[in-house]
């Protein structure tokens, strides 16, 4: 990547796309899982000191920073990541308007927070400003970051996670230890979006020059909204259930369960996060030849083959798990977790359908669909599993997720030349290992005494070692594993079938 500065979106110069895409990848998920690791260690920490009540009652603020996510990461960042030709005029548009959406968000919540009474906030009159400096961060750090992301340049993205993740954890663990109460989670977001913010913009070179007019984006920010309304309605999804289980039973129970949905969606985000930064960009310009299928399939295979065991295991280690790391006061978390666990083994393949939905141009498409069918039928899931608790909610989830997946795939899928062939062939060896890995988990809970830590230990080693096994018995997941092994150790230069990632600037 060159230092010097430009107003181009592409600067890097012109490489393979397969090893390109395959490095970025694991320099996304290394990065990502550093920072993973910080936060997890910082959320167990916090949630022993603040117990659950504080911790349900920070999480709900804290629906309003996942919002965020929907300017830093939502469809203008999609757009740029997948417009073959991108002007510096269109992109200092698009960057523009991403800062006015994020300070926009900012005022408005600068306004409510002068309205509410600071006593009813989980960090008192500093809450909203906390919430708007968020907004304002993702608003300004979008389009840098997308830029990034475009010319293959994970490294600066993936320095600048981790440091931030680094200094908001240690500041977030200090405010708990101070009494800081439910606070501590809320300054923890704050400081990760100013740290994070700082560094992109340092590291990127680029700069926005004169913008183009936006009448004359008008196509590109059709698409742009469509992916921005469909991450808008999975927010709300992923984020209405917690209101209500703090309304309907509390904000212990909320902790409960916001504790409960981040031990499956944070393995998850650890994985589908750093594929989707490569897979949307690479699938995008493989549209339209026989070589996107294939893509398709070893992104889906991928991704089930490492999280779904992960996630099996995880289920039957539950309650040692929770009790070692959390502490006994957190084990009415582990039955909503196990009941949220089908949830996340469907929500890991309709994440790779939205990668197809982003990539292909379908993003309108998957916002009718999320629109008229998923998002309406997931929130009947959460109102009537309510009924029967907060394990309730999260079966509810579950149920509504995994009925959903076949057919969200064949909406997007129908349009993008894949068949229920493509989904189904990729799902069969990674669903024997998740089987082998439970049952070995579940083999070490029955036939081993002792302590929660033991049985943690024991269980979850085992598991690693029987999954290394599988993934390498099965000759489907070995290919995979060798066709990125592969990509990374190839060497950049022309190849017959392989396409430019970027064009010199």
């Amino acid at each position: 990547m060159r230092t010097r500065r430009t107003t181009a979106a592409d600067w890097g110069t012109s490489t393979v796309l397969g090893s390109a895409a395959a490095r970025g990848a694991l320099v996304s998920a290394s990065t990502t899982w550093l920072r993973f690791a910080l936060q997890l260690a910082t959320m167990v920490v916090v949630a022993r000191i603040v117990g659950p009540a504080q911790y349900g009652a920070a999480a709900t603020a804290l629906v309003a920073v996942t919002a965020a996510e929907l300017v830093r990461s939502g469809g203008i960042t999609w757009l740029i990541g997948r417009l073959p030709d991108l002007s510096a005029a269109s992109t200092a548009a698009l960057h523009w308007l991403s800062v006015g959406i994020g300070a926009a968000v900012g005022a408005v919540l600068l306004v409510v927070g002068a309205i509410v009474p600071p006593a009813q906030l989980p960090a008192g009159p500093f809450t909203f400003p906390l919430l708007a400096l968020v907004f304002v961060a993702a608003g300004i750090g979008a389009v840098p970051t997308a830029l990034l992301g475009r010319n293959l340049a994970f490294r600066p993205i993936g320095a600048g996670e981790v440091g931030a993740a680094v200094v908001s954890c240690v500041v977030s663990v200090t405010a708990a230890a101070i009494g800081a109460g439910s606070g501590a989670l809320l300054l923890q977001a704050g400081t990760y979006a100013l740290v994070l913010v700082v560094v992109i913009v340092s590291v990127t070179p680029w700069r926005p020059g004169r913008p183009a007019p936006l009448r004359s984006l008008r196509a590109e920010l059709g698409f742009a909204a469509n992916a921005t309304v469909s991450q808008g309605l999975e927010w709300v999804v992923r984020s209405f259930d917690r209101l209500i289980v703090a309304a309907l039973f509390g904000t212990a129970a909320a902790g409960f369960y916001v504790q409960a949905a981040q031990l499956v969606t944070l393995p998850t985000e650890q994985v589908n996060g750093p594929l989707r930064r490569v897979a949307v960009p690479a699938l995008g310009r493989l549209v339209g030849t026989p070589a996107f299928g294939r893509a398709f399939r070893t992104v889906l295979a991928l991704s089930c083959a490492v999280l779904w065991p992960l996630l099996a295991v995880l289920a039957v280690l539950a309650r040692p798990l929770v009790s070692t790391v959390f502490g006994a006061e957190w084990l009415p978390t582990v039955p909503v977790f196990t009941a949220m666990v089908p949830m996340g083994l469907a929500s890991v393949v309709s994440g790779v359908t939205t990668f197809v939905a982003l990539a292909a141009g379908l993003a309108g498409r998957q916002t009718v669909w999320e629109c008229a069918v998923s998002r309406p039928l997931t929130l009947v899931g959460f109102f009537v599993g309510s009924l029967w608790g907060v394990t309730g909610v999260a079966l509810g989830a579950s149920a509504a997720t995994v009925a959903l997946v076949v057919p969200g795939f064949l909406v997007i899928g129908s349009r993008a030349a894949l068949t229920l062939r493509d989904l189904v062939v990729p799902l069969v060896e990674p669903a024997i290992g998740t089987v082998v890995c439970a049952m070995s988990a579940i083999a070490v809970t029955a036939f081993v005494e002792g302590p929660p830590i033991l049985l943690l230990f024991l269980g979850g080693g085992v598991a690693v070692i029987v999954w290394i096994a599988v993934f390498l018995a099965l000759p489907g997941t070995r290919r995979v594993g060798r066709q990125v092994l592969g990509a990374v150790r190839r060497r950049p230069g022309p190849a017959p079938n392989d396409v430019p990632a970027t064009s010199a600037a």
